[in-house]
């Protein structure tokens, strides 16, 4: 977009063309907006792994057309010495994008509005305007909204607390090819301190030969993916005759709620609020429903005509209506990071008795974990001398 046609001054400013950044700016297209993107291109650098249920895209009447690799039924789940947990469903739960061509097609309905290279050097407030500074001038808008991502540049400047730095991991993958012995219709994940210490490794399918292979990890995820890939005793089989074709990578957002995430004229969206899944990590979906509810309230608020906006309708919205799943999640996270790798394995062991496939076949749900991650850890199996008690007794009392 080349501002020198349009005024300098709006209503929205959007900093981040991301997925949360642009699914908000094609809900307030009707409004005097801008994305300010600092990339040259929407969709680079690559981060995401990009697999996303079919029901979250339904939830947010979005349907991916150029960027589908693959579409997946089930997934796979390995414990530390290959113990595994089969969940898999007739019909097709999710696609695997490439994010790149993803993030391109969310922008195409609003590219008239991203200015690329323009990164905002810092924000202050003045006569009830944002200012944002930036290397091709100041630009001035009623509401200001940051959509960076992981980065936390610009909400740390405002006043925002970053998350914990151990609930942001480290992630590499690389799409490969010439891989062998893999279901395309399945996911895998691998768990255990061994091959990936906090987080998990994955295998996603991109076709009958080649995959999306990563990890996210306490620290040195390249170190540990190449042990994954060379080592493990049932994953590396796969990769004895494949070839990279390329790496990519990025941090991984498990914290979930951690914070506020709305200031005067100022709110926060997708990673950078904590608007992904702990246990996965997985954000596109929370992004676009946090975007719904932040696009009905900001328009409600210009309405008002006022100078000081309040925007913590949509805090305590987005609160009231994930903060329990999100939380839950959480808690299972940190159990994640804590647990040995014999105790995974134990684990495994007691969730396949109590019948872990056929629940989550039933009731799962890759977005809303809810009620799965409720009934596993609520179960009795589970509460034994081998799991730390001061744990358990916060997750009951969680629960109650």
């Amino acid at each position: 977009m080349n501002l020198g046609n349009t005024s300098e001054e709006y209503d929205v400013a959007i900093v981040g063309a991301g997925p949360a950044g642009l699914f908000l700016a094609d809900k307030l297209r009707d409004l005097n907006i801008i994305v300010l993107e600092e990339h040259k291109e929407v969709g680079k650098p690559l981060h995401c792994a990009g697999l996303l249920s079919l029901r979250g895209l339904r939830r947010i009447s979005f349907t991916p057309r150029r960027s589908v690799q693959n579409k997946v039924r089930g997934a796979i789940f390995f414990s530390p010495s290959g113990l595994k947990l089969q969940v898999e469903r007739p019909r097709e739960e999710a696609v695997v994008v490439d994010r790149s061509i993803f993030d391109k097609e969310l922008a195409e309905k609003v590219s008239d509005y991203i200015k690329l290279e323009t990164k905002v050097l810092g924000a202050s407030r003045k006569n009830g305007f944002w200012l944002l500074k930036t290397k091709k001038g100041v630009i001035r808008s009623k509401i200001l909204v940051d959509a960076e991502g992981f980065r936390y540049s610009l909400s740390s400047s405002l006043g925002f607390r970053k998350p914990p730095e151990n609930m942001l991991f480290p992630a590499i993958q690389a799409d490969v090819e010439g891989v062998s012995g893999i279901n395309q219709d399945l996911v895998e994940v691998y768990v255990g301190r061994r091959w990936a210490p906090g987080f998990f490794a994955w295998i996603i399918p991109l076709s009958d030969d080649e995959a999306r292979v990563g990890l996210a990890a306490e620290k040195l995820p390249l170190v540990y993916l190449r042990n994954f890939m060379n080592k493990h005793p049932i994953a590396s089989k796969k990769f004895r005759k494949a070839r990279i074709r390329r790496f990519f990578g990025g941090r991984v957002v498990a914290s979930g709620i951690y914070g506020r995430i709305t200031g005067k004229n100022l709110l926060l969206i997708g990673d950078v609020a904590g608007q992904t899944k702990p246990t996965t990590g997985g954000g596109v979906i929370y992004s676009a429903l946090a975007a719904q509810i932040a696009s009905s309230i900001i328009k409600k608020e210009l309405s008002q005509k006022s100078k000081e906006l309040n925007l913590k309708e949509y805090e305590r919205t987005w609160r009231r209506l994930f903060g329990k799943e999100l939380f839950l999640m959480k808690i299972a996270r940190i159990f994640m990071t804590q647990i040995s790798d014999k105790n995974y394995d134990r684990i495994f062991k007691e969730m396949k008795k109590m019948g872990f496939e056929s629940i989550a076949e039933k009731e799962g749900d890759i977005d809303f974990q809810y009620r799965v991650l409720k009934k596993i850890i609520a179960a009795p199996p589970l509460y034994t001398p081998q799991i730390p008690e001061l744990f358990i007794a916060f997750v009951k009392a969680l629960l109650t």
